[in-house]
């Protein structure tokens, strides 16, 4: 097969496949972004800078490396979409594999479209990567000092653009290797088993045991405290998707009906989505009650501008991993659509219209997210940071304002309760394309 061929058959050419291309193209263009960052802060090298000049989290050598860490693990993070991405459309891009099977490609063939379709994203990511770190760059230098946490662009990062280019396009060739089947047969449904009381048991007794050994050994503390709070909030989702599907299903009407269904169906991924949203809605919260107490706090000596700046950029940065998740579980119900899409088009002959589909799937996400996110926050907010981390985050207590924490703590349960019900009716306008694909009664034609 020469490259021509190669490129021609791995070309998208259907609106459902031109989507999950574009959203793998910004995922690792977003990917890269941060990775250049990280390249650009890296090559400050050791020496203490002016803080005159920079950033406190640029200038100092020890924050410095830290903040090269956390857009490292950012880049990790949001490629992951490009993981989720390169899933739409799977079960729609194995049968179009299948009939090229069918008209002599070999499996090693068929392989290489598969991983050049997903490199040519690669490097188109890893094109998009340089503008997209100018104009966030840009966009921080508006910002005040202490805010201004990426370097500016300078000539010589030319030099570091191409191998993050080759980065990207090897990591989206890798994701496509490793999705890749040569056995094309449907996946098997696994139901979702009950949730298990000695689950939340041990999650509770972790998190209680991490609370109270936060203040000698830190760090791991609090990371046992958010493991145990997975442990409770993964079963707990369990019990709550399979007890609201199941009522839904009893549900006189068909939009509840329909919705309950697909809950039960797909419940084992929303109740693992679920779990991840509650954990980064909790980080939120604990990070906001921080920064409330930060600017509370009465001392005199408290930095305290450092201090917001760096509680507000870790809460952009949970908001940036919330988006990704929501993403990835709003690019898992496209793929639904995609396999269900006989089941869905035989409803046309009921009636059922895009915009009836479009109701469904915002209750669906809406029921997987919004309570989620706004649990998760409302406990972050409560239990309070300093519990988290293992003691007072301004030094010496400020003075308690109950009443403020309390509507503070409502708020932030709100805040997530509305960016679930947002991600659900977004989720509904960016399948738009989707879900007319799968309504299309040429569907029922599929052998």
């Amino acid at each position: 097969m020469t490259v021509e061929t190669l490129l021609l058959l791995a070309r998208s050419r259907t609106p459902a496949d031109r989507s999950r291309t574009r959203l793998t193209v910004g995922a690792l263009g977003l990917s890269g972004a941060f990775l250049l960052g990280a390249l650009r802060v890296a090559r400050l090298g050791r020496a203490e800078l002016p803080a005159t000049t920079y950033s406190n989290y640029i200038a100092e050598p020890g924050l410095r490396s830290g903040l090269a860490a956390i857009l490292v693990l950012l880049a990790a993070i949001t490629a992951g979409l490009a993981v989720q991405a390169l899933r739409l459309g799977t079960a729609a891009r194995e049968r179009r594999m299948a009939a090229l099977k069918l008209a002599g490609a070999s499996s090693r063939q068929v392989r290489r479209l598969s991983i050049t379709d997903a490199a040519m994203a690669g490097l188109a990511g890893g094109l998009l990567a340089a503008p997209i770190y100018l104009v966030l760059s840009l966009f921080l230098s508006l910002l005040p000092r202490m805010a201004q946490v990426l370097p500016p662009v300078q000539p010589v990062d030319v030099l570091t653009w191409i191998p993050v280019v080759v980065t990207m396009t090897a990591a989206g060739a890798v994701i496509a290797a490793v999705l890749h089947r040569d056995d094309l047969l449907p996946r098997a449904e696994h139901a979702l088993g009950k949730a298990s009381r000695s689950g939340v048991v041990a999650g509770v007794a972790l998190v209680l045991v991490a609370m109270v050994l936060a203040p000698f050994l830190g760090y791991v503390a609090t990371t046992a405290l958010v493991v145990g709070l997975a442990f409770v909030l993964y079963n707990l989702n369990r019990a709550w998707i399979r007890i609201v599907g199941r009522r839904l299903v009893r549900s006189g009407s068909p939009l509840n009906l329909l919705t309950g269904a697909r809950l039960v169906t797909e419940a084992r991924p929303a109740a693992r989505m679920s779990t991840l949203l509650g954990c980064c809605g909790f980080l939120i919260g604990a990070l906001a009650n921080g920064l409330i107490a930060v600017v509370l706090s009465r001392e005199e000596f408290f930095d305290s501008t450092f201090h917001v700046t760096g509680f507000a950029l870790a809460i952009f940065a949970l908001l940036l991993v919330t988006t990704v998740a929501m993403a990835a579980l709003i690019v898992g119900v496209a793929d639904q659509l995609v396999d269900q899409r006989r089941q869905l088009a035989c409803l046309t002959a009921l009636g059922i219209d895009i915009q009836f589909l479009r109701r469904m799937i915002t209750r669906q996400l809406s029921i997987v997210g919004a309570p989620a996110l706004a649990v998760g926050m409302g406990l972050g907010m409560l239990i309070t940071l300093g519990r988290v981390v293992g003691g007072s985050i301004v030094g010496d207590e400020p003075e308690p304002y109950y009443g403020i924490y309390l509507v503070a703590a409502s708020a932030v349960a709100a805040l997530g309760l509305v960016l679930g019900v947002a991600g659900g009716v977004l989720a509904g306008f960016l399948l738009r394309n989707q879900l007319e694909d799968a309504l299309d009664p040429e569907n029922l034609r599929a052998a």
